[in-house]
């Protein structure tokens, strides 16, 4: 080859490279200018997807395109995260997680499809303490009650769960352990299913997001039993913590609700996203509607989202060698 070809192809591969790389960097630049799809990974009427819908209005207003939402339950989560796994890293499908997703999922279940590596954080939101929780007309109105009542009939109750290896699970399976209690899981695809459970009777006890049970224990039509926040609510005094029925830190988590993109995502769109929630989470309309449903704004950029599923994997691990719980 002489050297006048070479030099031709040289700027030939030259051209290619730098109007590729201009054309992604206007793409970056220019996002977002078309929709935009939130894969909620929970079923509707739980926490995340209660979180999801009411930050909704107001970061499809700061971003400018419509912003999709859309439900792909099941699996605690493993199925939608899955799906934004796989899709393409442009920044146009995000994954709404329950941090537990990511932090504990696949500590339970060896066979997920997924690792916490395939994804960026962009932050989290919102915090639901967990709720365990009575149906009317049981024999027990105290948790003392209960643990006499179950200790006496193993195997003969039952509780309503978001799906095994979901964190309200584990928490569960933590209080059982704790007290040697023999109650059987019933596994549902979300906190919504299992509100209605225990409405139905379908089931003796829940664990769920407290956000969602709070009308619930106003009406009198559930009996709260235990809680995971650090300290008793000023709202609902008479609702006992775990730390202080001796329940190790372990078992005081919180849901906590965050957004996240597929791991090969540009830095300008992830950066663009974080900018959009971090405006949104300084909203006093978003911020209202959140703690009229009972939730906690709990607002957490990359970096804390990051250390935060860091301390839960730990605390998830030791919860699942210590009780075998992985399948």
């Amino acid at each position: 080859m002489d050297l006048k070809r070479a030099g031709l192809i040289l700027v030939v591969v030259t051209f290619l490279i730098l109007s590729v790389s201009s054309f992604v960097s206007a793409s970056e630049k220019g996002y977002p200018n078309r929709p935009i799809q939130i894969i909620i990974t929970y079923a509707p009427g739980g926490p995340l997807d209660t979180s999801v819908r009411l930050i909704h209005p107001t970061l499809q207003s700061i971003l400018g395109v419509p912003v999709i939402l859309e439900n792909k339950a099941g699996a605690a989560g493993a199925l939608g995260a899955d799906y934004v796994a796989k899709a393409k890293p442009d920044g146009y499908t995000i994954a709404a997680f329950c941090h537990l997703t990511l932090g504990i999922t696949p500590y339970f279940n060896t066979s997920v499809t997924y690792k916490p590596s395939d994804f960026i954080p962009i932050c989290t939101f919102t915090a639901d303490p967990s709720l365990i929780s009575s149906k009317p007309g049981v024999p027990w109105k105290t948790l003392e009650e209960l643990i006499e009542y179950a200790k006496k009939n193993p195997g003969k109750l039952n509780y309503g769960s978001t799906g095994f290896g979901s964190l309200n699970y584990m928490v569960m399976e933590l209080f059982k352990f704790h007290y040697g209690l023999d109650i059987v899981p019933v596994h549902f695809q979300g906190t919504g299913p299992v509100k209605n459970a225990i409405l139905g009777g379908h089931v003796d006890l829940a664990i769920t997001g407290f956000s969602n049970m709070i009308s619930l224990i106003k009406a009198e039509k559930i009996i709260p039993m235990l809680i995971t926040t650090k300290k008793r609510l000023d709202d609902f005094p008479d609702i006992p913590t775990f730390l202080e029925k001796g329940f190790s830190e372990e078992a005081s988590f919180s849901i906590w609700n965050g957004l996240f993109v597929s791991r090969n995502c540009p830095r300008p769109v992830v950066d663009k996203l974080v900018w959009a929630m971090e405006k949104t989470m300084k909203d006093p309309a978003t911020i209202t509607q959140i703690e009229k449903a009972g939730l906690i704004v709990d607002y957490r950029d990359t970096a804390s989202t990051l250390k935060l599923l860091e301390y839960h994997s730990s605390a998830a691990k030791k919860v699942v060698e210590k009780l075998k719980l992985t399948k």
